[in-house]
């Protein structure tokens, strides 16, 4: 299913007579859902958390604390904040960092167990302090391919969209021309008989 096709079902949900074909075919409902879509992807995502969203990834460091410190090595901000010894780059799709787990050096390693972190954010731009020069991070993961996403989670967006839409009021000129057409004042302006 595409994302176009999950607009659609949320615009018929709200009475919409207008469906779009792309959210770049000019249309004011694609402007709007274009505007709404990722937000609202990635709302669900973080919140509800799917399990196949949820992935591991290996995180290389990009900054390490020095070997040693002492009063003529300064702590500068090319080392992570204090107390932590590595700083590492939040994988591009990554939403939510639920665990930092070692890397298995011997096999099986049955229940790794998660290690302190912290997400640190400056200037925008997120990252991960830890110990571990080479760990594993899970995370939910914003999933772009609509075509992997399970039919409960569609719902979900279809039932969010849709209610967006309706409070934006995306039925289009469809409410405003039903009142247009009424005269002035509405039904009690037509004189009455007593």
């Amino acid at each position: 299913m595409k994302p176009e096709d999950i607009v659609n079902q949320a615009l018929e949900i709200i009475g919409h007579g207008h469906r779009i074909g792309s959210f770049w075919d000019g249309s004011p409902e694609a402007a709007v859902a274009r505007d709404m879509w990722s937000e609202t992807r990635d709302a669900l995502f973080t919140g509800l958390k799917p399990e196949w969203a949820i992935w591991d990834d290996e995180l290389i460091w990009s900054k390490a604390a020095p070997p040693w410190y002492d009063d003529v090595t300064p702590w500068t901000s090319a080392y992570p904040d204090l107390p932590w010894r590595y700083e590492y780059p939040l994988p591009e799709l990554c939403l939510v960092p639920l665990a930092v787990k070692p890397r298995a050096t011997y096999l099986p390693v049955w229940r790794p167990r998660p290690m302190r972190f912290r997400v640190k954010t400056a200037s925008g731009i997120y990252t991960i302090l830890g110990d571990d020069p080479a760990p594993i991070l899970t995370s939910v993961h914003s999933v772009h391919d609509t075509g992997v996403w399970e039919h409960p989670f569609i719902e979900a967006v279809v039932e969010t969209l849709a209610k967006k839409l309706a409070r934006l009021g995306a039925h289009g000129a469809e409410p405003h021309q039903a009142q247009a057409e009424q005269p002035q004042g509405g039904r009690d302006a037509a004189p009455r008989n007593r």
